[in-house]
């Protein structure tokens, strides 16, 4: 059996009723348990407010209850229960649908008095917050729009309070750092993801920021996945303050990661070419001189000097068609040997397999196609009869060889003076850790080649 009606309630709350234009002014009482509850007074602006009458709701107060958005009721009935029971004030914010149809938010705010039965009596108003509300969660949708929008291009957001040490990131901002959406995040979670060579340089930023810049700052620096993996960002972001002083830093976001590997390796390969530039001048000019001591005129000398560059011109084509991938010497010798009598050369296939690093493949381009010329002048290539083989042959670990061997050629002997290819070995080939042991031989001249193998 529930409580008998109470009488006159607090006669001075009802009376600012009618000055209430903020809302509705009510009484109600619940049981201990909250398993009992009935309005004892609403006042009359019920109707205007609700779209019902005061007296329909104080007969049952299911009627207003059942206003409540289907969505809400579950959250207002446990709020509304975990008061009574404790007995501490109720302030939450609801949509209500109108009998007409309209949707409506409103704010019940109520305090406990307790009475000598242990029922509780609770004086509260009801406020429409409707175009506060509906503002709210318009600024909301553009809100999620622009995350949307911007997020797509693969900007996080992330804001700071600085006075609370609470951080937000979006959904994006999380992804970047390896975490689900679900994630919970914190300044010290933020922190212990930085990588630790780069947080002295983020909080140099920010304090620069505050102090020198007028509050912006802008930063590339590495996290740290969950996973050990290291992660390239741009950070950007906007200190505001009011008058207690700095308040809050608002940013974005965005995975460099390729772009910082984009431009390593770019620095590399702009080193590499400064490098092989570099060489390559040096070897043209060991060219232009060494030429000059072995001409006799100046058409022997631009003859040379031409076949020499032409030689060297095809080796660097070779360089560059192979995509920056070291060449092997099987394609070097055939690049190299292009010009001479092809069907008497014979190359053994297995040195497709023997790699040169740049700076090697054009000294042994050079020195091969000095080779080949002396066998055109000199040696086997000379007469009809003459051959030159070309295989690879063992050598130490970590180097390579190969053996160039000509036969059916004219008596051959020793030169008398230090020719070209000697003077190139010296120049070029010899920095690189190569070495050439030359025989003449009766049966022909052969010249064993060998240099360090690459890896």
């Amino acid at each position: 059996m529930g409580k008998p009606p109470s009488d006159a309630r607090d006669p001075t709350f009802r009376a600012l009723a009618p000055a209430m234009a903020l809302g509705m002014v009510y009484q109600m009482e619940a049981s201990p348990d909250a398993a009992e509850r009935r309005f004892v007074y609403v006042s009359e602006n019920c109707l205007a407010l609700n779209g019902v009458t005061a007296e329909a709701v104080m007969a049952d107060p299911t009627v207003f209850f059942r206003l409540v958005a289907p969505e809400h009721r579950e959250r207002a009935a446990l709020a509304t229960r975990q008061a009574i029971v404790a007995r501490t004030p109720l302030d939450i914010e609801l949509a209500f649908n109108r009998p007409d149809g309209e949707v409506r938010w409103h704010r019940l705010a109520s305090a406990p008095r307790s009475e000598q039965d242990g029922w509780t009596l609770w004086d509260g108003i009801q406020i429409d917050i409707t175009p506060r509300k509906r503002a709210e969660l318009e600024l909301e949708e553009q809100r999620r729009r622009l995350e949307v929008a911007v997020e797509a291009t693969g900007l996080g957001f992330w804001d700071y309070d600085i006075r609370t040490r609470k951080i937000t990131w979006s959904g994006q901002t999380k992804a970047l750092f390896g975490l689900s959406s679900e994630a919970e995040v914190s300044l010290e979670s933020f922190i212990g993801a930085l990588h630790p060579e780069d947080r002295p340089l983020l909080n140099a930023a920010f304090v620069e920021a505050r102090d020198v810049k007028g509050g912006d700052f802008a930063l590339d620096h590495r996290i740290v996945l969950p996973d050990g993996a290291i992660r390239w960002l741009s950070s950007s972001g906007r200190i505001m303050a009011d008058d207690g002083g700095p308040k809050v830093v608002v940013g974005t976001s965005l995975d460099i990661t390729e772009r910082h590997a984009a431009e390593a390796r770019q620095r590399l390969v702009m080193g590499e070419l400064a490098h092989r530039g570099k060489n390559g001048l040096a070897m043209v000019l060991a060219i232009v001189s060494q030429t000059g001591r072995s001409a006799s005129t100046v058409a022997e000398y631009q003859q040379l000097l031409t076949a020499r560059l032409e030689a060297m011109a095809r080796s660097q084509d070779l360089m560059t068609g192979s995509g920056g991938r070291p060449p092997d010497l099987l394609s070097l010798l055939a690049e190299a040997l292009r010009p001479f009598d092809g069907a008497r050369i014979r190359l053994d296939p297995e040195l497709g397999a023997v790699m040169l690093n740049p700076d090697l493949a054009l000294a042994l381009a050079l020195l091969l196609h000095e080779l080949a010329t002396n066998a055109t002048k000199y040696g086997a290539l000379s007469v009809a009869a003459g051959q030159i083989e070309v295989s690879r042959v063992a050598a130490e670990p970590g180097r390579s060889a190969f053996l160039w061997r000509e036969r059916g050629g004219p008596p051959v002997s020793k030169p008398s003076r230090i020719g070209f290819g000697s003077r190139l070995l010296q120049a070029a080939l010899r920095p690189q850790g190569g070495r050439i042991d030359s025989a003449f031989e009766p049966e022909g001249f052969s010249a064993r080649l060998e240099f360090p193998a690459q890896t």
